[in-house]
């Protein structure tokens, strides 16, 4: 049987430098810990060490005080007796290089860690018992924390580090060098509350009651998303095909009736705006995957793979109920919608891109504005998102509220006006805004905040160049 890597002269090394020069610790910790130590008795040692510097009376550690913890803690033995640890400092240890000896440790260790997992990998896809999809899933994530546990980068925290990080980058956007991850929504007063669009790492829930527009608002702003920012985004639809999404897509590009366009009842300038719609976002880089409920398993698999390949920006997921947990049929539903929040917050947080989820909201807040208690099945939503929006229109408008509608030429209304409430924002400022929905293309636009009138803003008016 072949011998794991590992580096005997490397370990000593650490512990040795270490009783040499205690201070060396506070360096060599940041990149390793005691289950990184291949042999027991040093990984003993260096557990012993740390419990000594972590101890609030301020042990010093040096070979003598070392071997006094060990035998009053009983561990002297598994720690390789009194002539071990005392042979620790006879080495060429040189103290300067302990985070070098460091690194070698680390590596080992991770490839110890790689062939383990592999091991366990190899052993759970010949049990049949298993979800060969949560096996996948499982080493997927697993292997990813190695990764990210490999990269042996060393914090560095003071202040003066982070204000130069501060500076650079304001110094760049005023210079307009400026490499901005936030992924706009394209709704001005949106894109402004949220300082320049949805964050790297952000957990966004959208929420509104069925027949408002959840998805209708989703496609929306993954319209404005990959034309005007070029942004690339994932939409999981699992409640409705693909080709249902680029209709909607193709009658908010082009202005056309979607049930024209389905129909393929099209008057000739009508055919011609669908196909200059088409032929705009033909290759622009939006992936669609529209796999009803979906497994989560499957979705993290994707959305890594997405990520990987595609190097997406953001994703949509419609929408958070339809996700298929893997739990016990019998789990209560509240639990299973807590489950699959936590997953996708900690899915941001991976692949460091905006997640956004449509949610429903509870019955109860029919013809009322929805708030943060009104999300449906599960209150660990709002825990877990760092924002939280509500959709929010009357499904019967008063004659005052229609006299303040955009209409056509024929005087019939084509926008409908509806509330748009940012409930919870952890790194910002909540509040609400305005926008247009029109039921012929399906789509939000933007709109005059006047509480005069609703009418459609301009593409050369708003807070972006027209592509």
């Amino acid at each position: 049987m072949r011998t794991l890597p590992h580096n005997d002269d490397a370990e000593r090394a650490i512990l040795g430098a270490i009783l040499l020069n205690e201070e060396a610790y506070d360096s060599v910790s940041q990149l390793v810990g005691a289950s990184d130590f291949y042999h027991p008795a040093n990984a003993e040692i260096f557990t012993a060490i740390s419990k000594m510097k972590e101890n609030a009376s301020g042990f010093a550690v040096d070979i003598v005080t070392l071997v006094d913890y060990l035998k009053k803690t009983d561990r002297l033995e598994k720690a390789g007796g009194i002539a071990y640890v005392s042979s620790l400092t006879d080495s060429n240890t040189i103290i300067t290089n302990a985070e070098q000896y460091a690194s070698i440790v680390k590596g080992l260790s991770v490839r110890r860690q790689i062939i383990s997992l592999t091991t366990d990998v190899n052993q759970a896809a010949f049990d049949e018992s298993n979800d060969i999809y949560d096996v996948l899933d499982s080493s997927e994530t697993q292997l990813m924390r190695l990764s990210e546990e490999g990269s042996l980068k060393k914090d560095d925290f003071s202040i003066g580090t982070v204000i130069s990080g501060v500076i650079d980058t304001m110094m760049r956007r005023i210079e307009g060098n400026a490499d901005d991850e936030s992924v706009p929504s394209g709704y001005q007063v949106l894109d402004r509350m949220t300082n320049g669009g949805f964050k790297p790492q952000d957990y966004i829930v959208i929420a509104a009651r069925p027949g408002i527009g959840k998805t209708a608002f989703g496609v929306s702003m993954i319209r404005n998303m990959i034309r005007e920012y070029r942004k690339s985004v994932a939409f999981f639809s699992l409640e409705m095909p693909a080709s249902q999404i680029a209709v909607r897509l193709l009658g908010t590009i082009s202005r056309v009736n979607t049930r024209n366009i389905t129909m393929g009842n099209l008057a000739e300038d009508e055919l011609d705006r669908v196909v200059d719609a088409a032929n705009s976002i033909y290759q622009l880089p939006l992936y669609i995957i529209d796999v009803p409920n979906i497994r989560l398993s499957d979705l993290r698999a994707k959305a890594r793979m997405l990520k990987r390949e595609k190097k997406i920006n953001c994703i949509v997921i419609d929408y958070i109920g339809l996700i298929d947990p893997g739990l016990d049929p019998r789990t209560p539903r509240h639990e299973v919608i807590a489950a699959v929040s936590k997953s996708l917050k900690q899915l941001a947080r991976e692949l460091e891109i905006p997640v956004i989820v449509l949610c429903q909201v509870s019955r109860d807040s029919e013809e009322k504005e929805p708030m943060l208690s009104n999300l449906r099945d599960s209150g660990s939503i709002e825990q877990d998102a760092d924002v939280v929006m509500f959709i929010h229109r009357k499904r019967s408008l008063s004659e005052e509220d229609k006299e303040k509608l955009a209409k056509d030429a024929s005087g019939r209304a084509v926008l409908q006006v509806t509330k748009i409430i940012v409930a919870k924002q952890r790194n910002g400022e909540t509040g609400s805004f305005k926008v247009g929905y029109n039921p012929n293309t399906t789509s939000f636009e933007e709109v005059s905040q006047s509480e005069e009138f609703i009418e459609p803003v301009p593409p050369e008016k708003r807070g972006y160049d027209k592509k």
